[in-house]
């Protein structure tokens, strides 16, 4: 705790004190030697009485000693602080206004966002700023050291911030008003933070930038020698008292890409946050065409889910938007009303299954392209032997999404090259082992070099033995049914299986047997596309067995297929095919701040770009990746569908794009806590108000200090009144007794 005087040079008044004593020292009078007859008792009644004048005497003077000296110092005006000496009020000063613009501070509550209140707050601010100080204005999703600014050209600044929707966290803002203030002469350095204190715009788990440059005084010296003065850092607290929001939390939709003739569904799902249950509608909209809306009922802090079908038929085009719109009651954040989904449309893919027997591919098929006479199919699925490999070149294969080995007894050297060559040209091939399977032909030189893992022997699985651990629920295979797929799997008998080991730094299990043996192995080959190549090592069929038990039975391997196993290997097989295809790698649609990564296929030798931004008012022109792979927009920041116009060497156009939504939580309004500013601050590193009239005194005291005078005054008033009592002692007239009567 610290004291300053407002008028230290009245203090000095203090002395005045010294002139109770000078009186008493210099008035005193020398007694004088009266002959007086000696009378006993008045001479013991001296005695008795001396001791307790010397006693009121010098209470008499330290009282009259004291009403001075606090006059004095009343006169001064001391003040207590409780930070540092930030001088008095009409002190130049260094200020940081450190607004947060993320999407959260758009809440509107009393007609008002939480921006405007900021700005509110910082004109107020600016009004009762000293002359000559210097403002340093930070905005949370502008870079950059700011420059300080006269009170009139940094209100300016104030007056033209708006929300972003891509901010950076509020940890890096403070580090460049920090350094921003650091060099700064004038003796009085403070800052201001704006903020809703969303969690989404902080980093709660690490410490603000360049605390290191707000100084202790007089241990930290600047450029100029100086001692640096403690800088004071103010959170104004604008969150809303009782936040309520609806937003559109996501979209999923049944496949990343779909097919032509056949309808994507997509699910909604609309979190509410609040204290009351809240009904919406929510409206599907698909390239700027309404085409459905359903009312849901969302409990406070739940979610609901409304599901939408698109058309089987898409028209022209490749690329579709689809928008969800909640509607009814205003919402106090509008900007998560809505969320954007672009997707691809392709053809049915192909699939070749080479097989050398029918029964082996028949079970695959039937997953694949269940009704080969239907009009609409996403998979169109063909079948072959390993001879026909021998009659085939390479541009045979390039037109198949995948191409499966299913239970192969060999294949001659032309075949496994023509494979080869499939993959490293970024195609898919699947492979399965069987009972047939001859470990010579798939151990030569180039199935090494092909599969993911090398074969060893035939075994045999334990009693009970099923799919055990899939290692990566994340994977593309695995993404859009996560638990519910792994547990299916664990249900699915396995009798036989190969006993296979993954090539090393190339071969990745992705799913093993509950003993832990290889499953499913994966290997990627990279390039300008990725070929891939899944080694099953049991069968992905089912041959018929007449014996009562399973394991005595050859050619039974596994239930996989089986539908009394669960629909885990309809799903498997669909999934293949696409992620084969490239179709679920393709990614467009991403979060306010992420890097949109656009896959190009490469054989289409884009020249260049076309970028319109959802407004249709900002065109930019960009050029794809050295290896024409990728076509990369760095942190796009307008929210909504965004169009991609792909120019090739011919000029022909072709329609792209993709969307940017809101980041999911930026809808959840979740404040930071106490202890989490303890992280970022330090425990004494910063003030929290968290309403208007907290925020002004905790301004004044720590600008001006707490006020002393008015107990000055009382103790003042006091001390007087115990000098009156003292005085009085002096003059009180002794009682006389009255005289008794006759």
């Amino acid at each position: 705790m610290e004291m300053s005087l407002l008028n230290a040079g009245l203090a000095a008044g203090a002395a005045l004190a010294a002139i109770p004593v000078l009186l008493h020292l210099f008035m005193r009078q020398t007694p004088k030697h009266v002959v007086f007859p000696a009378l006993r008792l008045i001479r013991e009644r001296q005695k008795r009485s001396r001791k307790r004048m010397r006693i009121k005497n010098w209470l008499l003077l330290l009282a009259r000693m004291a009403v001075l000296a606090l006059m004095a110092l009343a006169l001064a005006r001391p003040r207590l602080y409780s930070e540092a000496p930030l001088g008095d009020e009409t002190a130049p000063t260094a200020l940081g206004l450190v607004f947060d613009t993320s999407l959260s501070m758009g809440y509107v509550e009393k007609d008002k966002s939480r921006l405007d209140e900021a700005k509110d707050r910082a004109r107020e601010i600016l009004g009762r700023l000293p002359d000559s100080s210097l403002v340093f204005v930070v905005d949370s999703a502008a870079p950059g050291v700011p420059s300080g600014l006269p009170a009139a050209a940094a209100l300016k600044v104030v007056d033209g911030l708006s929300v972003q929707p891509v901010n950076r966290p509020l940890n890096a803002a403070m580090g460049q008003v920090y350094a921003g203030m650091a060099e700064c002469d004038r003796p009085v350095h403070m800052v201001y933070v704006m903020t809703d204190l969303a969690r989404s715009a902080w980093s709660p788990d690490r410490p603000a930038e360049g605390l290191d440059l707000v100084a202790t005084k007089g241990k930290d010296k600047g450029k100029t020698g100086s001692a640096r003065p403690r800088t004071a850092t103010f959170i104004m607290s604008l969150a809303p008292r009782e936040p309520r929001n609806v937003s559109v939390e996501e979209i999923q939709p049944s496949a990343g890409v779909a097919t032509d003739g056949e309808p994507l569904s997509l699910a909604a799902v609309v979190r509410s946050q609040g204290t009351a249950p809240v009904t919406r509608s929510v409206e599907f909209y698909l390239d700027d065409k309404k085409r459905g809306e359903q009312q849901v009922t969302i409990e406070p802090g739940g979610q609901a889910t409304a599901r939408f079908q698109t058309p089987p038929r898409f028209g022209d085009g490749v690329v579709h938007r689809a928008e969800i719109r909640i509607s009814g009651e205003p919402d106090p954040l509008t900007d998560d009303d809505r969320r954007c989904f672009t997707f691809k449309v392709r053809p049915p893919l192909r699939a070749l299954l080479i097989a050398d027997s029918s029964i082996d591919s028949e079970f695959v098929a039937a997953a694949l392209d269940p009704d080969p006479t239907a009009a609409t199919r996403s998979v169109r699925v063909e079948r072959a032997r390993p001879a026909d490999l021998a009659r085939m070149r390479g541009d045979d294969l390039r037109g198949f999404a995948a191409v499966f080995l299913l239970s192969v007894a060999e294949l001659d050297d032309m075949g496994w090259g023509l494979l080869a060559q499939y993959v490293r040209d970024g195609g898919g091939l699947v492979v399965s082992l069987g009972p047939r399977t001859l470990l010579e032909n798939f151990s030569g030189v180039v199935p090494s070099q092909l599969l993911p893992a090398k074969l060893a022997a035939k075994a045999v699985a334990p009693d009970g033995a099923t799919f055990g651990k899939v290692a990566d629920l994340t994977h593309p295979l695995f993404d859009q049914h996560g638990k519910e797929l792994a547990a299916q799997l664990g249900l699915v008998p396995v009798f036989r299986y190969w006993n296979v080991v993954p090539t090393e730094n190339a071969g990745r299990a992705l799913v093993s047997y509950s003993n832990g043996a290889p499953a499913l192995v994966e290997r990627v080959f990279k390039g300008p596309r990725s070929g891939r190549v899944l080694l099953w090592t049991t069968p992905l069929s089912q041959l018929p067995s007449a014996a009562p038990d399973p394991r005595r039975n050859p050619n039974l391997w596994n239930l996989f297929p089986n539908p009394s196993s669960g629909w885990s290997f309809l799903v498997l097989m669909d999934q293949t095919v696409s992620y084969l295809a490239g179709a679920t790698s393709d990614q467009l649609n991403f979060e306010a701040g992420e890097t949109a990564l656009i896959a190009l296929d490469p054989q289409s030798r884009f020249s260049r770009f076309l970028l319109t931004s959802p407004d249709g008012k900002t065109t930019e022109e960009l050029t794809p990746s050295p290896t024409n792979q990728f076509l990369e927009v760095v942190a796009p920041r307008a929210l909504g569908p965004w169009k991609l116009s792909a120019i090739g060497p011919d000029n022909q156009a072709t329609a792209m794009g993709f969307s940017v939504n809101v980041p999911r939580g930026e809808s959840r309004l979740t404040p930071l806590e106490p202890s989490d500013l303890d992280v970022i601050f330090g425990k004494d590193g910063y003030q929290l108000a968290q309403d208007v009239q907290t925020f002004k005194d905790q301004e004044r005291t720590m600008r001006v200090g707490h006020e002393i005078f008015p107990w000055l005054m009382f103790l003042i008033m006091l001390v007087i009144t115990v000098e009156g009592m003292v005085a009085n002692t002096f003059y009180k007239e002794a009682k006389t007794a009255e005289p008794a009567a006759a």
